[in-house]
C-alpha cells in the first residue's frame, strides 16, 4: 500500500484518526472507530505515537515481544538441475558448523534444482563480513556437502531481516529466548476495543507461523464484528 502509519490519535468524540505518510512524501488522515494494528508490536512500538498514550503495562507487553525470525537471515542457491539427487543426497542438512545450520531442497518438481537455508551465524558477524563474504562462505559450504557441481551457482537470493528497519529494531538482533512472551496483548482502559492487535506474535499457540498469523487475524475481525453488533464505539 506503500504507505506508513505514524500517529493514531484517539478523539474526545471516540472516534480515531490515523496519520499516514505517503510513498511520495504526502501525508493522509484517515478516520475510523478502531484499528487493527497486525505489524510486529515491537514494530508499533518504534515507529508509531499515541495519543493519549498507550497504558504503561501495554507498552512493556509491547516492547517485550520479540518480532519472529527478525534476526534471522535466509539464502536460495539456484542450479540447473538438483544435482545432488543423482548422488543419492536428499538436500536435507542440519549444521552445527555453518554458516547455514539448516538446509533443505527446495526445487520445483521439474527444470531447475534450489536449496534453501537458514543462517546459523549471528546478526552481528553477518554484518561485519558483508555479503558478498557471506555468500562466499555459504557456497564453500555447499561444495563441501555436494561436491564440486556446487560451485556452479545460477543465481542466489539472500534476505538478512536485520538490516531491514521494517522488520527489525535492535532488541530483536540477540537469540530469541523468551517464547514464552507470545500471546495476546492487554488492550485496556481508552484504547480498549479501539485497538486490536493482530499478527503471529500475538497468538499463543502457533506464534512464529503462519496459522498464528491467519488466527490472530480472524480473532481481530471477530472482534470488530462483535463490537459493531452491540454497537460500542
Amino acid at each position: 500500500m506503500e504507505t506508513r502509519v505514524e500517529k493514531i490519535q484517539l478523539n474526545e468524540s471516540g472516534d480515531i484518526t490515523v496519520e499516514a505518510e505517503l510513498s511520495n512524501g504526502m501525508r493522509k488522515k484517515f478516520h475510523t472507530d478502531a484499528v487493527i494494528l497486525a505489524l510486529p508490536p515491537r514494530l508499533v512500538a518504534k515507529h508509531i505515537e499515541f495519543s493519549p498514550s498507550l497504558h504503561l503495562n501495554l507498552t512493556t507487553d509491547i516492547v517485550k515481544k520479540p518480532t519472529w525470525m527478525a534476526g534471522q537471515a535466509k539464502v536460495v542457491a539456484v542450479y540447473d538441475r538438483p544435482f545432488w539427487r543423482e548422488l543419492g543426497l536428499s538436500g536435507y542438512v542440519l549444521s552445527a558448523v555453518g554458516p547455514l545450520e539448516e538446509i533443505y531442497d527446495a526445487s520445483p518438481i521439474k527444470g531447475s534444482g534450489a536449496l534453501f537455508g537458514f543462517f546459523g551465524m549471528p546478526p552481528e558477524a553477518r554484518k561485519k563480513m558483508g555479503q558478498d563474504k557471506v555468500l562466499k562462505l555459504v557456497v564453500d559450504q555447499l561444495v563441501k556437502l555436494f561436491g564440486s557441481e556446487a560451485k556452479n551457482v545460477k543465481a542466489i537470493f539472500y534476505k538478512d531481516w536485520s538490516t531491514d528497519s521494517e522488520t527489525t529494531v535492535e532488541e530483536d538482533l540477540s537469540p530469541l529466548k523468551n517464547y514464552q512472551s507470545y500471546g495476546p496483548l492487554p488492550v485496556e482502559g481508552m484504547w480498549g476495543k479501539k485497538i486490536i492487535f493482530a499478527g503471529t506474535e500475538t497468538n499463543s499457540d502457533y506464534s512464529g507461523h503462519l496459522e498464528g498469523a491467519l488466527l490472530s487475524a480472524e480473532k481481530a475481525v471477530a472482534e470488530i464484528i462483535n463490537y459493531r453488533l452491540k454497537g460500542v464505539r
